[in-house]
């Protein structure tokens, strides 16, 4: 992505939460949503969708740095777009995802306790897994933009963060999430922890393959020149 679209990107994504953030704060003061407005449902299912979006591109890096691709940049270009485009969106999802717990009547948040870890009303634990996972995708989306300007190990080190971070919005959608009892979204939550752990796997072992391969073609070839 070309650097003005990185740059719009984020004045277009931090302008809508921050029109919303007024809107919300209009309403906290005034109360012109109605009374039956489902606040609640509404950030379960932001969170939900978030979590998936960030699943997809999770899984989407993961293949796209399997061996599968050498000598297929195209393709491998095409996903790493989508791996990218997946998380950007997932990550401004999960920033919205909190913000109507402001004017929620089941559990209200201060601005503080929305922002600050584990400053909040109920289970701050859990909440503030969710804080804090949110500043780390941002971190890690911030540095992606700035992947040209950084040394490529201080960059991968920044980016391998992404899985510690899927773990932690892992925990705290089922265990701070009201609907996780619902055995289809805790079968959600199972399955797609599966996939990714199968994923890193499969891709371990390629990795392991290839350095195998080719420390057997550097002896051989040794060999064959000793001899």
């Amino acid at each position: 992505m070309e650097q003005k679209h990185k740059v719009l990107k984020w004045i277009v994504g931090l302008a809508l939460i921050l029109i919303l953030s007024i809107f919300i704060e209009i309403e906290r003061r005034t109360g012109i949503l109605p009374a039956s407005t489902p606040t609640w449902l509404i950030v379960r299912v932001l969170g939900i969708i978030a979590y998936l979006l960030l699943f997809c591109g999770i899984c989407l890096g993961i293949i796209s740095g399997m061996p599968i691709w050498k000598g297929k940049k195209g393709a491998r270009d095409l996903l790493l777009s989508f791996h990218f485009y997946l998380n950007t969106i997932g990550v401004f999802v999960a920033m919205l995802h909190p913000l109507l717990l402001i004017i929620d009547p089941y559990v209200p948040f201060s601005w503080a306790q929305l922002l600050i870890p584990f400053t909040a009303p109920r289970e701050p634990f859990l909440y503030g897994l969710g804080t804090l996972t949110l500043y780390g995708l941002l971190f890690v989306l911030l540095t992606t933009d700035l992947k040209k300007i950084m040394p490529v190990k201080l960059w991968r080190s920044f980016h391998l963060i992404a899985y510690f971070l899927f773990l932690l919005a892992l925990t705290h959608g089922i265990m701070g999430g009201t609907d996780s009892k619902n055995v289809f979204i805790f079968s959600m939550y199972v399955v797609t922890f599966l996939i990714i752990l199968t994923l890193m796997i499969a891709q371990i072992q390629m990795a392991s393959s290839l350095k195998k391969k080719a420390l057997r073609r550097s002896h051989l070839s040794q060999d064959s020149v000793h001899h």
